[in-house]
């Protein structure tokens, strides 16, 4: 039964339901760029300077990809080859799909996200919660966000309580991710890798401020996660 999903995630249905929302935004990409393109011709750029423009873009987006990639790959063994995919392309971060996966599976009384042993309903809770929490973001922005911009414009010029209160609040989510994981210590491998990409992160950000190259500060926390993963690998045959 802990398989049965899996003849459902990675389905033709599925896969035809997950390229619709997909295919609008590769359409989407195109006619931007389209747009982009002729207002740039408009504004007498060389064709130069914008081919130039595209490809460092282009080479630049690869590695701030890697964690998508590395996502991708951990998602794929347990919600199928689709879902993973539209989730981490589409709508959704590395961090939040993840996240709301494990803390479902785990709502069932499993593992986590490493374990195979899900069903069909666990399989489809997993892309309720997926989704509809994600969906939570797009609908405030589309109501408050213009209002709340006003007033955190407001708050930045005055400074005051909020500004203390946003930057505690952005810290306390942080440590909800990261202290079950740190305090953990029935599972060293994962305290010994948050450790070292945390490290790596500050290590990386001071070479860059040494060096005056921004690239490397800029590509922190994407070689700070490859880093990390590493360490994993070299540290889990210890334990």
């Amino acid at each position: 039964m802990g398989q049965d999903y899996l003849s459902i995630a990675n389905s033709n249905w599925v896969l035809l339901i997950v390229a619709v929302p997909i295919l609008i935004v590769v359409i989407q990409a195109i006619l931007f760029l389209r747009i982009s393109l002729k207002e740039a011709s408009k504004q007498m750029i060389p064709k130069e300077t914008v081919q130039k423009v595209i490809t460092n873009s282009a080479v630049f987006s690869i590695i701030p990809s890697l964690p998508i990639l590395i996502s991708l790959a951990v998602m794929m063994p347990v919600l199928g080859k689709f879902i993973p995919w539209l989730r981490l392309s589409v709508m959704g971060s590395a961090a939040y799909e993840s996240f709301a996966a494990d803390l479902t599976i785990k709502a069932f009384g499993l593992t986590g996200l490493g374990d195979l042993n899900l069903t069909p309903n666990i399989f489809v809770s997993v892309i309720w919660v997926m989704t509809l929490v994600i969906m939570v973001g797009p609908i405030l922005n589309i109501f408050v966000l213009k209002s709340y911009d006003k007033k955190l414009s407001k708050f930045r010029k005055t400074g005051g309580f909020m500004m203390a209160a946003v930057g505690a609040m952005f810290i306390g989510m942080l440590s909800m991710l990261a202290v079950p994981v740190l305090l953990n210590y029935k599972q060293p491998v994962a305290i010994i890798t948050a450790v070292i990409a945390g490290a790596s992160v500050i290590l990386l950000d001071w070479i860059a401020k040494k060096t005056g190259k921004k690239a490397i500060g800029e590509f922190s926390f994407p070689l700070s996660m490859v880093i990390g993963m590493a360490a994993a690998v070299l540290t889990n045959n210890l334990f």
